[in-house]
């Protein structure tokens, strides 16, 4: 295992030593390895979210130039989110 060392703000530094005082974690060090599997996790989760986001705008794109993109009606797009909430009731 590879020794680092951070350097924390006071509140952070803090934070830290509350979780293993309260008996969360064994060690500062684990608090750390749990924090950057969860950053991990969350940053895998905001790549997917942009992956996908990018997927659905070049369907946009890819209908608009195939001409398939229905004009922008701000009031059919209002009535068809009251038909799905009033679904959801």
């Amino acid at each position: 295992m590879e020794r680092l060392t951070i350097t924390l703000t006071p509140d952070l530094a803090q934070r830290v030593k509350s979780a293993v005082d309260a008996g969360n974690y064994a060690s500062a060090s684990e608090v750390m390895r749990q924090a950057l599997r969860d950053w991990e996790f969350a940053e895998a989760r905001r790549q997917a979210e942009l992956q996908a986001l990018r997927a659905d705008v070049q369907v946009g794109l890819d209908e608009a130039a195939a001409r398939k993109a229905k004009p922008f009606n701000a009031a059919r797009i209002v009535k068809a989110g009251q038909r799905l909430a009033a679904r959801k009731r």
